[in-house]
């Protein structure tokens, strides 16, 4: 039964829980503090007072001031956090490739080139662009501009082919391999540290602070739209429903909408609340990006076979491995 687990069980499924809502770690640190003082108190597990650790975080989470709460999407990330875990991914292999070619080709310095630096650069851009960027921008309540972010990861992929191709081979520079990996577990560590504790408790944190908002009505019921549908996933149909509402809600007031809703940010968590969670269309579907996820594999894998056999070697092992490797790890995580 799970009432009989270890308060420590609970805490950690809470917590989890409760980092989905917004609230970090040391946001989150008085409340299971609560928990586990009226759990001493009173004898009974964590289960029989405030029920399942999901549950829990749900509604406590909705109690919070507004300035406790991280501002993240139904996925319980941030656009901040969208970056960085590309960002983790991409550090994870800088680990890992240098060793891999360092023992493949048995040296342990690369030579720099113009077309592999420029090349390289530009490839580590449109992976961000196709990858966490779309995220990143719906999770800011921007999905306007999540196109452009495929625009330029297009765009970004091209130019990285054409450097890799065109630009000269010639040696500029050794880059020790062990360098590489260095800088690697640097990024690693300080993508992984946890966050900073605050000077106060959690109820006394002042609020985080904001990015400036709009003060004109049209701008303010534009920004709601665009977090309605980016960050918290609703339907353009509901979420122009709603900021319809909103606005004629305000016109009816003659105030402004920070005086009669308050920030933008906030009212728009408040309204996502209320609806329910909106079936996700096809292309975001776990079967999709597995989908997705198989093609890249085959056709990462296919041209890196193919480029081994008759093509050029090294767009085999700078271009098509990597993004063989990018494609496996997508595959894993869609089926994790």
């Amino acid at each position: 039964m799970v009432e009989t687990e270890p308060f420590e069980a609970w805490e950690l499924k809470a917590r989890i829980a409760l980092g989905d809502q917004g609230m970090g770690y040391h946001a989150a640190n008085p409340i299971i503090a609560d928990v586990r003082a009226h759990c001493e108190y009173t004898g009974e597990s964590p289960y029989e007072a405030f029920g399942d650790p999901r549950e829990f975080a749900a509604t406590t989470a909705a109690d919070q001031p507004p300035e406790l709460l991280e501002k993240v999407g139904r996925d319980g990330l941030t656009a901040i956090d969208q970056l960085t875990g590309e960002l983790f991914v991409l550090s994870l292999a800088a680990v890992v490739l240098p060793l891999f070619f360092a023992v493949k080709e048995k040296t342990w310095s690369f030579p720099a080139t113009a077309a592999a630096l420029t090349g390289t650069a530009l490839l580590v851009l449109a992976l961000f662009a196709v990858g966490s960027g779309p995220r990143a921008l719906r999770a800011a309540g921007r999905p306007g501009l999540t196109k452009f972010s495929y625009l330029a990861a297009g765009l970004l992929g091209a130019g990285a082919v054409a450097a890799f191709a065109g630009l000269p081979h010639e040696h500029l520079f050794p880059v020790p391999a062990l360098a590489i990996v260095a800088l690697a577990l640097v990024g690693l560590y300080l993508l992984t540290r946890g966050p900073k504790k605050p000077a106060e408790s959690a109820p006394h944190v002042p609020p985080t602070p904001r990015t400036a908002r709009p003060v004109g009505a049209e701008a303010w019921l534009t920004r709601l739209t665009g977090l309605l549908i980016g960050r918290y996933d609703l339907a353009p149909e509901r979420a122009v429903e709603l900021a319809r509402e909103a606005g004629t809600h305000l016109a009816d007031s003659g105030r402004t909408p920070q005086e009669e809703f308050g920030p933008v940010e906030d009212y728009a968590l408040e309204v996502s609340r209320h609806e329910p969670v909106r079936k996700e269309p096809f292309h975001r579907t776990r079967p999709a990006r597995l989908l997705g996820a198989v093609l890249g594999v085959l056709i990462c894998g296919g041209a890196f076979l193919g480029w081994l056999d008759g093509g050029p070697s090294w767009a085999a092992w700078s271009v098509a491995l990597p993004a063989t490797v990018g494609a496996l790890w997508m595959l894993v995580r869609s089926i994790r």
